[in-house]
């Protein structure tokens, strides 16, 4: 190629330099924590202190130690940002109530998601097999322990492992739940066609609060510490590390469940969640939802059923990353 001066040929090589130098961020899209049943999304909740399984089965499942059913639980969600939609996000768990103080279960689910824009699509999902053990009748304890993958544009990661501890304590009417979370590293081999991507998600820890008012009203607080400064992101061995403030590293929510899941509840919460990108950003979430026994006079006591509606980013503009958020859960309890 000829130039005409030295100034369009000084164009397209700081056009090339500044390419060279910028684009690894662009391209390497964060993530949003996922939530993972229809029951959680209507409490804006991750489930680490909720006793019904509809939550705790894909959240804290040491809860599931203090009730007696076996159960089947399958849940589908999705997002919308106008004019867009996201793929349909599946999850289903499975759980062998075994004796008094020991339960079996296995369960896939959505650990981190995001959905917008299309080309900057992520998702880390994890397969775990768990057993819960009741340690006395107010204290039990899980562990959970399978393998995970992440997808991202282009393929999907080699498997890394997904490890959790949770341990729930039960007392007369109030709840305190805590789960411990390691979700792994994956490698992308031909990330974007040719390029190698190894990243390291975030470890959590997650505290939370309930309290059972009488039989219609329960009340859950949740805390949440994401320990961002221990990841690394290396494209082509060269790290993409970037060294956020602690201070942005907390989310939580607060939780209403009202009614009883036997006949009808009504679900709802808000709450705070980060999503990582160039900074740490805080999204405003609030929840709605409905759920249920499913027409016991036709088919029976033990079938439920979970609808929800969740707005994330609630004073921020789609354009600015707010998105509408779906999903339905049915459950059998035998």
């Amino acid at each position: 190629m000829i130039f005409k001066s030295k100034w369009q040929c000084l164009v397209p090589v700081l056009g090339f330099g500044l390419f060279s130098f910028f684009p690894l961020h662009a391209q390497i899209s964060g993530y949003d924590v996922a939530y993972p049943s229809a029951y959680l999304l209507g409490l804006s909740s991750q489930g680490v202190v909720s006793s019904n399984p509809m939550a705790s089965l894909y959240g804290n499942t040491a809860f599931l130690s203090y009730q007696s059913k076996h159960i089947l639980d399958v849940s589908a969600n999705a997002s919308y940002a106008n004019p867009n939609t996201s793929p349909l996000y599946l999850s289903g768990a499975g759980y062998l109530s075994f004796s008094e103080s020991i339960g079996f279960g296995i369960r896939g689910k959505p650990v981190y998601l995001r959905s917008f824009p299309a080309d900057e699509r992520f998702s880390n999902y994890a397969f775990q097999a768990f057993v819960n053990w009741k340690f006395n009748p107010y204290v039990s304890f899980a562990i959970q322990v399978g393998p995970g993958v992440s997808g991202r544009l282009g393929g999907y990661s080699s498997y890394s492992w997904n490890v959790s501890v949770s341990t729930a304590i039960q007392y007369e009417n109030f709840r305190f739940g805590i789960l411990l979370e390691s979700p792994g590293t994956y490698r992308f081999d031909q990330y974007l066609g040719s390029e190698r991507l190894k990243e390291k998600l975030p470890e959590r820890l997650i505290l939370g609060f309930g309290y059972k008012w009488n039989d219609w009203l329960e009340l859950q607080l949740e805390g949440s510490r994401k320990f961002y400064e221990s990841t690394s992101v290396d494209l082509n061995q060269k790290s993409q590390f970037i060294p956020y403030p602690v201070k942005t590293m907390y989310s939580g929510n607060i939780s209403l469940a009202i009614g009883k899941m036997e006949s009808f509840q009504v679900l709802t919460g808000v709450g705070r969640e980060i999503r990582m990108e160039q900074s740490l950003r805080g999204f405003t979430t609030g929840s709605i939802g409905v759920a249920g026994s499913f027409f016991p006079t036709w088919f029976g006591e033990g079938l439920f059923y979970a609808v929800s509606l969740q707005r994330s980013g609630m004073s921020v503009k789609e354009r600015d990353g707010a998105e509408t958020r779906m999903a339905i859960q049915v459950q059998t309890q035998f």
